[in-house]
């Protein structure tokens, strides 16, 4: 054996090729043809498969699952699933929720598809654009960590992450830098906000568009939190919003409101010509 074979023997995998995701994407294209021939419009749920690791943007939300199934027993099926087909194999790439509830609803008959003709590395992508227009769309938490997920899995262009995710090419270019500076340590953090954190060490050490980035991601945590919490409760009823606001923030009002108007001032300029063109105000 040469010394160029002991070598090649010992060295081990990078930490891209152990990321399980990594690993799934390159089966999948390694299987994956054209479709050449005429597939079925309606397949049994026993013959779809599912892969949430990488084609599932959103997490599983058990109302909507439950609504899906009530609808089920009104109307027999739902609207077509997309699939990927790779061989034999038939994956789901939009429709996790659908899948779901035909499994509750014990249904037997055979189910609508219709098919992704793209690749696999496309369908990716094609994921997340139906994902960011559903009925239940993704939470700025779950736009953010399918982005960087794309960018684990180094996969497109800005445009292509941007469109795919619906976070911006700026956020996008950021998550790229922190990939950069975070090495093989990047595969650790599934979590966006965990990476940019990890990246930066402490917030004194951010640089100004990190620290930005930082302050839009913690916005978007809290401003989910407060959805699941009120719902629609406390954007139907500003005066009661904020009087709580106006409870909690105490003493730290002022500064709160100095926030504001900085905000209204970049989206809709003078805070005095608001209330006037603006029925919000």
């Amino acid at each position: 054996m040469t010394e160029q074979n002991i070598i090649m023997e010992d060295a081990e995998p990078s930490a891209e090729e152990l990321f399980e995701p990594t690993q799934m994407l390159r089966k999948l294209e390694a299987d994956w043809k054209p479709i050449d021939t005429e597939l079925l419009e309606r397949v049994p749920i026993s013959q779809l498969e599912v892969m949430p690791d990488l084609f599932q943007p959103r997490e599983m939300s058990q109302k909507h699952i439950e609504d899906l199934r009530r609808a089920i027993k009104t109307a027999g099926v739902l609207d077509a699933m997309l699939v990927l087909p790779v061989g034999k194999r038939l994956i789901v790439i939009d429709g996790h929720h659908r899948m779901e509830a035909y499994k509750w609803a014990e249904v037997v008959i055979p189910v609508p598809v219709s098919y992704f003709k793209g690749e696999p590395r496309e369908a990716l992508f094609e994921a997340g654009r139906c994902n960011s227009k559903a009925k239940l769309p993704m939470e700025n938490r779950e736009r953010q960590n399918y982005a960087w997920k794309l960018v684990l899995l180094a996969q497109g262009s800005k445009a292509d992450v941007s469109g795919a995710s619906g976070i911006s090419p700026s956020q996008v270019a950021i998550m790229r830098r922190v990939f950069k500076s975070l090495g093989e340590d990047a595969y650790s953090y599934s979590s966006w906000t965990r990476a940019l954190r990890a990246s930066s060490g402490t917030i004194a050490t951010l640089d100004p568009d990190q620290l930005e980035e930082w302050k839009e991601a913690m916005a978007m945590e809290w401003a989910d939190k407060l959805a699941k919490g009120f719902s629609t409760k406390m954007a139907k009823n500003p005066e009661v919003a904020a009087k709580a606001l106006y409870h909690y923030f105490g003493r730290q009002l002022p500064l709160l409101v100095d926030e504001l108007r900085g905000m209204i001032a970049t989206d809709y300029g003078d805070l005095d010509g608001v209330e006037d063109d603006n029925p919000y105000f």
